[in-house]
């Protein structure tokens, strides 16, 4: 409690009044107005930010609106103006895609796609390219005024034109590729399976034909050949012998009369 009461002894004391009003009450009173200076500053530069950004996207919106009133009648217009209306709309892209603002991309992808089915629906449709031209102008005005609504405003169409973009420009399935290897196996089996098996000669065994010379259909230009072949036989169909066939038929016993029959089993009764 000593040092505690020094120091009030000494802000009582004329150095510590000369101190005080010199040095810590100036220094404060500099350092609240420089934060109050400092808050004033940023405020104001909000402020300048936005008011700038506020231009910038009303000025892009209305781009887009005016595109989208050409586009509602695109084949009215010369090549000339289609050319400039073009220009314009990606002048507006651009400008609202780098604008610091929630959902800019958002907006200007839907906007983008709504121009083109506008450009499409013109020459036949005309009346759904106006109530699609109602729409476009509501949807950007009403995300001008919310800007961190982009999602809910568009989200749902951007999901959906991204699903119908996926299932036209899915390729078909390719088919599984098979080596040459596998093709080459199958060949084989299916060469091998259609060919017929050898069914095995059946020659009879009583009878086996010899092979017949070849016979000469063209001139023999060697005389002394020509006359060996003029000179030999005819050539013959040579069999082989046949196994002997052994007859049965003389150790048979041979046929006896009834009337023997009955009178040597009447001899064999009385012996």
């Amino acid at each position: 409690m000593t040092w505690g009461n020094d120091v009030v002894q000494w802000w009582a004391s004329d150095e510590g009044w000369r101190v005080l009003t010199g040095a810590i009450i100036p220094g404060l009173a500099i350092l609240v107005a420089g934060v109050i200076a400092a808050l004033i500053a940023r405020g104001s530069t909000k402020r300048l930010l936005k008011h700038h950004d506020r231009d910038a996207l009303t000025s892009a919106v209305g781009a887009f609106v005016l595109a989208g009133r050409t586009a509602a009648a695109w084949h009215d217009h010369s090549d000339t103006e289609r050319r400039h209306v073009d220009e314009l709309i990606s002048e507006a892209e651009t400008r609202l895609r780098l604008l610091p603002i929630p959902g800019a991309a958002l907006a200007a992808n839907w906007a983008t796609h709504q121009l083109e089915s506008m450009k499409g629906h013109s020459s036949g449709f005309r009346f759904q390219a106006q109530q699609t031209l109602g729409d476009y102008r509501d949807a950007l005005i009403a995300w001008s005024q919310k800007p961190r609504a982009a999602k809910k405003l568009f989200g749902a169409d951007l999901e959906r034109w991204r699903y119908e973009t996926d299932e036209t420009a899915e390729p078909p399935a390719e088919a599984p590729s098979v080596p040459a290897s596998a093709y080459a196996s199958a060949s084989a089996s299916s060469s091998a399976e259609a060919a017929p098996e050898p069914s095995p000669l059946t020659t009879p065994p009583s009878a086996s034909v010899l092979p017949e010379p070849p016979a000469t259909t063209g001139p023999v230009r060697d005389p002394a050949l020509a006359a060996a072949l003029a000179a030999a036989p005819p050539p013959s169909t040579r069999t082989a012998a046949s196994p002997a066939i052994v007859d049965d038929a003389e150790d048979a016993p041979r046929p006896m009369a009834a009337s023997v029959v009955r009178e040597r089993i009447d001899s064999t009764d009385h012996d």
